[in-house]
C-alpha cells in the first residue's frame, strides 16, 4: 500500500498551488497578526506574484510540496544564502490546518534539515515565527529549536509584530 504522504520538489508550475497554500495557512493562523483586509483581499495576489518571482529568479530554489493522498497540503522553502552568517534560513513551512497532526510538518522539517546539511554542512538551520502564532512556536520548541528573545518585525500586511527565531545548531537532530 502506498504511503499517504509524499514530498516532491516544487517547480514554477506549482507557483499558484504554493501561493494558495501559503495564503490559506496565513488566513488560518495569522488573524490578529496581519490585517484582515490584507489576508482577505491582498495576500493572494501578493503571494502569487512573490512565488512567481522566486521561481523565475532561481533555477535552484528549494521548495518541497507535501501531498497527502495526492492532494497538496503543505510546503517548505529554504533560502540558504539569505543570511549565511546566521545559518540556513527556513523561510516558509506551512501545513493546512485540517492536515496538522499527521506528521506532515515533521516530514517537511526533516527534508529541510537534510537539504541544509547537504548545502551547508556545519551551519545551523533557523527560522522566524510570529510570537502570537502559538501553535507554530510550540511545534518548533517540541522539535528542539532554541528560541530567541522576541523582536519586533515588519509584517507582509504593513503592521509590526513580535517574532521569535528558532535555531537548530545541528540540523541532523531533525532527521
Amino acid at each position: 500500500m502506498a504511503q499517504p504522504l509524499r514530498l516532491r520538489a516544487a517547480t514554477a508550475l506549482d507557483a499558484e498551488r504554493i501561493a494558495a497554500l501559503h495564503v490559506a495557512s496565513w488566513q488560518q493562523h495569522y488573524r490578529g497578526i496581519l490585517p484582515d483586509d490584507y489576508l482577505d483581499q491582498g495576500a493572494a495576489a501578493e503571494r502569487l506574484a512573490m512565488w512567481r518571482r522566486r521561481f523565475a529568479a532561481s533555477e535552484t530554489l528549494w521548495v518541497r510540496l507535501a501531498l497527502w493522498r495526492g492532494e497538496p497540503v503543505g510546503f517548505v522553502c529554504l533560502l540558504p544564502d539569505e543570511a549565511p552568517e546566521r545559518g540556513v534560513y527556513l523561510d516558509n513551512l506551512h501545513v493546512l490546518a485540517g492536515q496538522q497532526g499527521r506528521g506532515i510538518g515533521r516530514a517537511l522539517m526533516a527534508a529541510a534539515a537534510a537539504e541544509a546539511l547537504r548545502v551547508a554542512p556545519g551551519r545551523p538551520l533557523f527560522l522566524w515565527a510570529y510570537q502570537a502564532n502559538r501553535d507554530a512556536c510550540g511545534f518548533y520548541r517540541a522539535l528542539g529549536g532554541a528560541e530567541s528573545a522576541p523582536c519586533e518585525v515588519d509584517t507582509a500586511g504593513g503592521r509590526r509584530a513580535l517574532a521569535l527565531s528558532y535555531q537548530w545548531d545541528d540540523p541532523s537532530c531533525l532527521l
